[in-house]
């Protein structure tokens, strides 16, 4: 063998192996590392607060030991205690005690042996029957058996009255004990009272801990998820579930106490919301967005990596989720923002330029301009096109930035396309007789009548008076400050008389005025400002070229969107889509040439919507227009606009997919069109116009909370479509909509819903009410009790006092009330109406009216007044002896409101 070779055979390989084996074990032991605790945030979130569960468990049972120590109850009822177990374990007591219970045990070994002895006699009789019954059947003797048979019987009832006696010797030595140890008992009672709240958090404590023999440990951390069955659709539109493991570090997100600390072991700020959204139900990525499955790290979790879809929303822009299981979230609870973007999408017309699923069929914002020729000033209308919020700075009509050029073409041809229309309408409308500006007494008439009539729940009378507002700086009504600029009194007298004839889908209501009252009002508000003749830009509006061009510019800006523009009809919408806006890349979205907005979708949509053609360069225009909207109006519409999103919710996780959901929606929408919040309280929100009426609320219109389950609903419906007063010293009057079948069929509906009445019809028989209950409530209503007629009119019969301090007729209520309604308002009408003035008499019943049943009485009370209206009279003896009207208590049947 050659020496080279016996070298390597000699060479020692232990120093690469040492080598290779701690490679390995490091290897080994950074991937358990890595796998395990690097890449596991959630086990230290989950570890940090078990601990912190643990410790403020043992706090609060420190806590409750310490003040139990400082309870001189507690400490009493201790020394008490031990006393009387002293008392019980030495002296006369003990020995007494112990000479008890061993006569007890003697007992109870007497009882268990005469029970044995009990069951054996009971067995052989069952043997001595057998006996007895076979010798009859086989014919054999049976005496001798008949008369062992007796002599069992004997020994059995000996033995039970034996056994009885042993139970009753066993219980009074019992009842001795007792008596002996009776103030231990007590105390031992009073002090495991005492001790309650300590036991339970005792058991909380060590519900939150393992127990290994003597040691406790805290809860191994561990994956926490929640699937959402078919939550998500995948790339063919088939069904995905979701996996959301959100509170795998979040593990404080739905338990109080730790609103103190930081995130992810905090509270959620909203628990509230948690018990409509369960987080084992509904996770929390349906809200927040985020990779609910990702747990490697919180960039991951929370979807801020590139090209995620649904980053974690944060802020406001939580809301955005809100509306995609909510259809309508006015009134939703921590939904205040998107609301508030959500109506002023429809209030503003958006959805006139931009197709929006959900929103395509919504009726135009815009007043019709089929006759705008017979109404506005051809001067007024030139500089109104060409700047609207120089004329109403609060105007919901946005700036398109036209110049004089523009305006002059756009007003041309909306006064030649309107002509023939306009001309028909003024021939059938003639100058009105008796209009006159310059008649003092009729102005200052005019103006009283717009102050109490109801007019301040729309509009503004001054500079800046905004009663009914959209948002931070928008009228829901035009501003009547300087309305005679821009038309005539002879418009105003007749459009005053019948809004529907000039436009039969104004909004604006007919308040059924009589001749005079509508030419006083005319003649106050043709004071409000003064025509501004413009003779070189008039001369220019038969102009043909203009004509043809502000043709051009109303089809390419859209007009038609938000008015009924004659020769427009059949344009199709000029902005992009919107239905799925919010789920727009960044790469989809065009920045133009600015450098200094933030590369955002959230920062694009704001600068869009603050200045909507700051994105426009050389070769690319922007047609938007400019509603100078207020900064928390901008940010409402953006988070608006982020709930219209690809992302389809499955129906059974819609929380109001269902028809009472539609029918609130669909009610909603009508109220705002009509703004009947304007005067009216509707759950809850409006009432504007009881700003007014501040020093006698009484005077202001009803409020109509609770009002579906209040009224019947085919009243409802014919008031709707045709009101009658129901508060005759009210000067606010309920006007005339004009409704249609349709539209009072969708308000009754809604109101039915919001109090989820689902038989609204009421069939009242008046053969099934007693006459003692009649009689009973004629009896109550009377002077003598509660003398209800004091405050409410009961057909033509008026209560006296000051009209303000009236309630409504009670004549009416078969024909409006809900009996059922009738009952809760008797029985507390303030939980029916909070701030209302009824009274409540009940409880406090008289006690010689049907037994003082209150029940009973309030019952009466109900069918008495039903009786009322009744076409025939159930009371033909007319009113009881005392019954009357004059000033007295309150009154005590139907609302006062």
């Amino acid at each position: 063998m050659r020496r080279a070779e016996w070298d390597d055979e000699q060479r020692s390989y232990s120093a690469i192996f040492l080598v290779g084996v701690g490679l390995l074990l490091a290897g080994a032991l950074w991937s358990i590392w890595d796998d395990n605790i690097s890449r596991r945030p959630w086990k230290k979130y989950q570890a940090q607060f078990f601990q912190l569960q643990i410790d403020r468990a043992r706090h609060a049972v420190l806590d409750e030991e310490r003040r139990l120590a400082a309870d001189p109850e507690y400490q009493r009822v201790l020394r008490d205690l031990s006393a009387a177990a002293k008392k019980l374990a030495s002296g006369e007591t003990a020995r007494e005690l112990e000479r008890l219970r061993k006569a007890l045990e003697q007992q109870k070994v007497r009882t268990s042996e005469l029970d044995l002895d009990l069951r054996i006699v009971k067995s052989r009789i069952e043997e001595a029957w057998y006996e007895y019954d076979h010798a009859i059947l086989t014919g054999r003797p049976a005496e001798k058996a008949r008369a062992h048979l007796e002599e069992l019987e004997k020994e059995r009832d000996g033995l039970a009255a034996a056994l009885q006696e042993s139970e009753k010797k066993e219980a009074e030595i019992q009842a001795q004990i007792s008596t002996v140890e009776a103030e231990a008992g007590r105390l031992e009672k009073q002090k495991e009272a005492m001790e309650a709240e300590l036991r339970r958090l005792r058991q909380r404590l060590a519900g939150l801990t393992l127990s290994v023999g003597p040691f406790q440990f805290p809860k191994v951390p561990r994956i926490e998820q929640v699937v959402l069955g078919e939550f998500d659709r995948g790339n063919f539109d088939t069904p995905l579930n979701r996996v959301d493991r959100c509170h795998s570090c979040h593990a404080a997100i739905d338990k109080p106490g730790f609103e103190d600390q930081p995130n992810p072991l905090k509270t959620h700020p909203h628990l509230d919301l948690l018990s409509h959204h369960p987080v084992d139900k509904f996770g929390c990525t349906p809200c927040h967005g985020g990779q609910g499955a990702a747990v490697n790290s919180a960039r991951q979790a929370h979807g801020e990596e590139r090209f995620w879809d649904q980053p974690l929303r944060r802020g406001e822009m939580v809301q955005a989720s809100c509306i995609q299981c909510h259809r309508d979230t006015r009134g939703l609870a921590h939904a205040d923002v998107v609301a508030r973007g959500q109506t002023l999408f429809e209030e503003l017309g958006c959805h006139g330029c931009h197709l929006t699923e959900g929103y395509e069929n919504l009726e135009k914002v815009g007043p019709s301009l089929r006759r705008i020729a017979a109404k506005a000033d051809p001067s007024w209308l030139v500089r109104w096109v060409e700047s609207p919020p120089r004329y109403r700075p609060r105007t919901r009509m946005p700036d398109f930035l036209f110049n004089r050029e523009q305006a002059i073409a756009v007003a041309a041809y909306l006064l030649d396309s309107s002509r023939p229309e306009s001309e028909q309408w003024l021939s059938r409308h003639p100058e009105p007789e008796g209009v006159d500006p310059g008649d003092p007494e009729l102005v200052a008439e005019g103006r009283q009548l717009v102050e109490t009539l109801g007019c301040r729940g729309c509009h503004g009378l001054d500079a800046g008076e905004s009663p009914a507002s959209l948002g931070a700086n928008k009228d829901i009504a035009p501003n009547l400050s300087a309305v005679a600029e821009k038309t005539t009194p002879r418009w105003i007298y007749h459009w005053l008389r019948s809004p529907r004839d000039y436009s039969p889908v104004a909004r604006m209501p007919n308040l059924r005025l009589t001749d005079r009252e509508a030419k006083a009002i005319a003649s106050y508000l043709a004071t409000r400002g003064a025509p501004k003749a413009e003779p070189a830009a008039v001369a220019r509006l038969a102009d043909p070229a203009a004509i043809e061009t502000g043709k051009s510019l109303v089809r390419k800006y859209g007009c038609f969107g938000c008015h009924d523009i004659p020769g427009m009809e059949n344009e199709s919408r000029v902005g992009v889509e919107l239905s799925a806006f919010g789920s727009k890349t960044l790469e989809e979205l065009f920045f133009g040439n600015h450098t200094d907005i933030p590369y955002t979708w959230e920062d694009w949509t704001y600068h869009k919507l603050r200045d909507p053609r700051t994105y426009a360069t050389e070769r690319i225009e922007q047609q938007m227009p400019n509603f100078h909207l207020e900064d928390p109006d901008i940010r409402a519409l953006r988070v608006f606009l982020k709930s219209r999103a690809d992302e389809k919710i499955p129906e059974k996780y819609m929380a109001d997919a269902n028809e009472r959901g539609r029918r609130i929606l669909a009610g909603r929408r009508l109220v705002h069109r009509y703004n009947c919040t304007g005067c009216h309280v509707i759950e809850g929100r409006g009432g504007d116009i009881r700003a007014f009426y501040a020093e006698q609320p009484t005077m202001a219109p009803p409020i109509l909370n609770g009002e579906g389950a209040k009224v019947q609903s085919d009243w409802l419906f014919g008031f709707l479509k045709e009101p009658v007063p129901l508060r005759p010293w009210l000067q606010v009057r309920m006007p005339t909509f004009g409704f249609s079948d349709r539209e009072a069929t969708i308000l009754v509906e809604y109101f039915a819903a919001l109090d989820h009445v689902e038989t609204p019809f009421v069939h009242i028989v008046s053969a099934e009410v007693p006459p003692e209950n009649i009689e009973a409530g004629r009896l109550l209503a009377s002077k003598e009790y509660f003398d209800c007629f004091s405050c409410h009119q009961r057909g033509g019969q008026k209560p006296e006092g000051p009209p303000e301090g009236w309630a409504p007729d009670l004549a009416l209520a078969r024909q409006r009330l809900q009996p059922d309604w009738i009952l809760r308002w008797l029985r507390d009408p303030q939980a029916v109406q909070p701030g209302t003035k009824m009274p409540s008499f009940f409880p406090g019943g008289p006690e010689d009216v049907l037994g003082g049943d209150e029940d009973l009485q309030i019952r009466a009370l109900r069918d008495y007044i039903m009786s009322l209206g009744e076409p025939r009279a159930l009371l033909a003896r007319g009113p009881s002896q005392g019954e009357g009207n004059r000033g007295g208590a309150p009154g005590a049947a139907a609302a006062a409101n």
